[in-house]
This record gives C-alpha cells, structure tokens and sequence, in this order.
C-alpha cells in the first residue's frame, strides 16, 4: 500500500470523505501514514504512530517510498520541546516529530518519564480547546494527553476510551501518583474525557482550555465556578 508524510504543519483528519465532516484528529508535520482507500477527492489513511484511520483530502497527500518510508521510521526519533518553534516555514507544535537533531527539540526518551510528561503538560497551559485537534492553536483532552505521553516516550493510542484501556488500575486516590491518567464519563460509564495528575490533588486537562483544576471522589472540581464538571470513572498508571 501506498505510503506518505505530512509535509504541512497539520493536516485535518476527517471522519467522512468531506470538507464539512467532523474533524477527529490531526496529522502533524513528518508523521507517517498509510494509504487505504481514495474517494471524492480524499484520502483514506491509518497512522503510523498510533494506527488511527480517517480521510485527508487528497491534495494534502504526499506520497513517499516504501523506502524512505521505513528509513524515517527506523530514524531515532527528536520531538520539538517547545509550545511552537518555526522551522522551513512551518510552525510546529509541541510534540512534532523531527529525524534530525534540532536546537529546539530533544530524544524521545527510551523510557517512559511521567514527571517530564508534567512539565510538557504544563507548556500547553491556557491552549484552547478544539475538537480533533492535536496543536498549539487548539486541542482536545485526548490530543493532549497523547501528545505530552509522547513527549516524554510513551505511545498512547488517540481517543481517551482507547487510552483508558492501557495501563494499571489505580483503585484510591490516595494511592495515586502524578503522571497517573484520570478518566471521566457519562451515567452510562462511556468514557468522555482524561487529564493528567499532577500531584496535590491536581488535574491537567483540556476542558475550553488547558487548564489546572482540583479532582476529588466525585471527579473534576472547577475552582473558578465552584462546580464539578466531569465525572470520575477510573484512573490508570502507565508503567
């Protein structure tokens, strides 16, 4: 099957095949993907990071061998450690991959780091919230999470009821940790949301923006309303 990369700073991933179509993620610059289908001037593709699949219209698409596709993977991989670097042009957010040393990116660890998860989380601080989005200029609780997981070495996979399947049971709160991810849902237990804990009782998570709000048995308390707004469910660690 045919191969790409993502030669724009982000491209819209698309649930349908069509310009007014949800927008479920977004690729950002170098991640790599497959093609799998072609329809109406879109293009069916899956993920090479994390094997999500949805449409990017086809004048997006650029096509790469087979064999630079695996030369970039098998590449130690060097992700831009600030919010937003300009590189060629382009303005790349946080997270995105590069197959170079770069003065503004570091090795992704070996190991997975929740402590420099923390501290990237914290760049994101006041990020507005977008729906699919995985950069600086908008992004969802899930994107978040994936891309501050990232990071600091851990793949996540893209939705936050995929995310809630990895990890280990954290079964108190007083036996969590930071670095630990927290999950929330609706009466019928779907997961809808996820944040990170960063100690003292405190959650980072995208919710109208990246912000930092208090979590006790019930879920999510917002300090400024003085309301609880997601509802707890499970919290998972990663190891």
């Amino acid at each position: 099957m045919e191969k790409g990369i993502c030669t724009q700073s982000a491209i819209a991933i698309r649930k349908e095949p069509f310009h007014s179509s949800e927008m479920v993620s977004q690729l950002l610059y170098n991640e790599l993907y497959t093609k799998l289908d072609e329809a109406n001037g879109w293009t069916l593709i899956r993920t090479e990071h994390d094997q999500y699949e949805g449409w990017i219209w086809t004048k997006q698409h650029h096509a790469i061998s087979e064999e630079e596709f695996e030369r970039l993977k098998a590449c130690k991989t060097h992700l831009t450690a600030k919010p937003i670097i300009e590189l060629e042009g382009k303005w790349l957010t946080l997270g995105t991959p590069l197959y170079e040393p770069h003065a503004d990116a570091m090795a992704m660890p070996s190991a997975f780091d929740p402590q420099l998860m923390i501290e990237n989380a914290k760049k994101l601080l006041g990020v507005p919230y977008l729906w699919g989005g995985r950069t600086v200029m908008g992004i969802d609780c899930s994107g978040f999470v994936q891309i501050c997981a990232r990071s600091a070495g851990l793949i996540l996979p893209r939705d936050a009821s995929q995310q809630a399947q990895c990890g280990e049971v954290v079964y108190f709160l007083q036996e969590t940790q930071p670095g630990d991810l927290t999950f929330f849902g609706n009466d019928e237990g779907r997961i809808t949301h996820v944040g990170i804990l960063i100690g003292d009782e405190q959650i980072i998570h995208a919710s109208g923006k990246v912000r930092i709000d208090y979590l006790d048995q019930t879920g999510i308390f917002n300090k400024e309303t003085g309301m609880h707004t997601h509802q707890l469910v499970g919290i998972k660690r990663i190891n």
